[in-house]
């Protein structure tokens, strides 16, 4: 599929991060029962906050990274994105923010590797349109994402994607 972000992570954790945006979602609450029971091994991100796929990626890579280490905050490494994607230590205010609702645009990431690869039967059970990632700017919220990364007085949007990743990799240290 030619409409996927992938990004190899960090060395030790031999992942690659597919992520698929998806338009025009009608089954999100199976999606949401699927993800909650564990029966899909997927992380499923609210289109409209993600400015640019290498925040996910950049979360992503934290999140492998603690899982080889053994300190997730959260209990899965997919929970573990959508934390590390928030400004908050809080961890169901990360999950409800960046988390499935009933969003019909989504980001649907996958963590691939040699044991384990269930992108392609995940999304043959999504009933929705599998879009270049290049369309992502049609949906993205910048007013919101700003108020969520606290960037309101931020007069332009250059590096916006560079200070929000700054923002994600200080959390645990400063309080933003």
């Amino acid at each position: 599929m030619c409409d996927e972000f992938a990004c190899e992570l960090d060395v030790i954790t031999k992942t690659t991060l597919q992520v698929y945006f998806l338009r025009n979602v009608k089954n999100t609450e199976e999606i949401k029962n699927n993800i909650i029971a564990g029966t899909w091994k997927c992380a499923v991100i609210k289109a409209n906050l993600i400015l640019d796929p290498f925040l996910i990626a950049v979360a992503a890579n934290r999140a492998v990274v603690s899982e080889k280490l053994n300190t997730l905050v959260t209990r899965t490494v997919y929970t573990e994105i959508l934390y590390n994607l928030s400004l908050t230590k809080n961890i169901t205010q990360s999950l409800c923010r960046f988390g499935i609702e009933n969003n019909s645009d989504l980001l649907v990431c996958f963590l691939k590797t040699s044991d384990m690869d269930c992108g392609k039967e995940i999304l043959s059970k999504i009933d929705g349109d599998i879009c270049p990632l290049s369309n992502l700017k049609d949906v993205v919220d910048k007013i919101k994402i700003k108020s969520l990364y606290k960037l309101n007085d931020l007069k332009h949007d250059i590096d916006l994607v560079d200070i929000i990743v700054s923002r994600m990799v200080t959390k645990t240290f400063v309080s933003h």
